[in-house]
């Protein structure tokens, strides 16, 4: 596929930032987000020092969306905040030298960037149909299949993270099947309707968003940068985390076990450095996604990272996702997170959604 010009926003890029996926291995190196410095609010068009940062204490929010996947919230319960500037931009990614072709066996794409195989992008082979009125969903779902599933009163939000990225030492961009995973996931939730968009400060998320909207069929991107969206939302004191990171072999085990609280010894936890999941998860979904993001447009896309988006999406299938890194080494994928639908009567629901092939991935 042919892509435009380079990309048209300067980001700072050469900033340090935490790893969180290996463009070698396309394994993640260690839990990105938390602590890591973002980019300056100036470096992005369309961010906002009006909304508050998520690394200040915030206390719990005295109205929470339960975390179940379907929840009877009225509308009421989130307070609309007044409408975003949101920044228009044309659709601009750079030429990775990349080129697909069908895959020799099952549906997806061959992948190649300047000669070099870099990764195949495989279709959901999940032949189950989606149920949006299930109680529960203990498995992801592909965004394909909740996509079609939603109907012309709802209104929708699919939290994201970004596509697969260098190291952090080469920027922590985009790698070219980052964009061509961008891509695909664009293509399947394609529509005439205008979708916008909401990203993090960190370069990577924007370019993850330029990748959706041209497999969507868009010219132009209407996006903003979020500072909630950095990564650090579950985050209550770094310097504890740092503590706790020390005495294991993995950090991705102090995220997990902290998330679905199991502890091998259950008078050691890491409470003292993270917020309970479930006020805190609670809190994100109304003060960010039901007041911030929803009023903006009936379908939106929000592009973060896995240290944010990992126990997000275990908040919001009320620990009945299994994804315990702590047991089998599984964790968030490139381009999995939740989809997030409100219905006309302001019930919602939490879907888990894949964009790839799979939810999860091997650390």
């Amino acid at each position: 596929m042919k892509k435009i010009a380079l990309l048209p926003i300067s980001l700072f890029a050469a900033l340090s930032i935490t790893a969180c996926g290996d463009s070698e291995s396309g394994n993640p190196v260690t839990p990105e987000g938390g602590s890591q410095p973002a980019l300056s609010s100036e470096a992005l068009p369309g961010s906002s020092d009006a909304l508050p940062t998520s690394s200040a204490t915030v206390p719990g929010s005295s109205e929470t969306v339960p975390p179940a996947s379907s929840a009877a919230v009225p509308a009421s319960s989130a307070t609309v905040e007044a409408p975003v500037e949101f920044t228009t931009d044309a659709v601009a990614i750079p030429d990775m030298g990349c080129t697909s072709e069908p895959l020799s066996f099952g549906s997806g794409v061959k992948v190649t960037c300047n000669g070099e195989f870099v990764g195949n992008i495989v279709d959901d082979s999940d032949p189950s149909a989606f149920d949006p009125n299930a109680a529960a969903y203990t498995s992801f779902i592909g965004i394909k299949k909740v996509f079609a599933a939603i109907q012309p009163t709802d209104k929708a939000v699919f939290i994201l993270r970004h596509g697969d990225r260098t190291k952090s030492e080469e920027g922590g961009l985009l790698t070219g099947l980052g964009y061509e995973q961008a891509i695909a996931v664009g293509k399947k939730i394609a529509s005439t309707e205008e979708v916008k968009f909401w990203h993090s400060e960190i370069e990577r998320t924007l370019q993850t968003s330029m990748g959706i909207a041209q497999g969507r069929g868009q010219t132009t991107i209407s996006h903003v940068a979020l500072k909630d969206l950095n990564g650090g939302w579950f985050e209550k004191d770094s310097e504890k985390i740092n503590e706790y990171n020390a005495t294991v072999p993995t950090t991705y085990d102090v995220v997990s076990r902290w998330a679905y609280n199991e502890y091998t010894d259950p008078t050691v936890t890491y409470n003292d450095g993270f917020y309970d999941l479930m006020e805190r998860g609670a809190q994100f979904m109304n003060e960010v996604i039901l007041a911030k993001v929803v009023p903006q447009s009936r379908i939106s896309v929000v592009v973060s990272h896995d240290q944010m988006l990992y126990p997000l999406t275990i908040f919001a299938t009320n620990r009945m996702l299994e994804m315990k890194h702590h047991e089998d080494k599984s964790w968030l994928n490139f381009l999995a997170g939740v989809a997030v639908i409100v219905h006309a009567d302001g019930s919602v629901k939490y879907v888990p959604i894949m964009g790839l092939d799979e939810g999860t991935m091997s650390s």
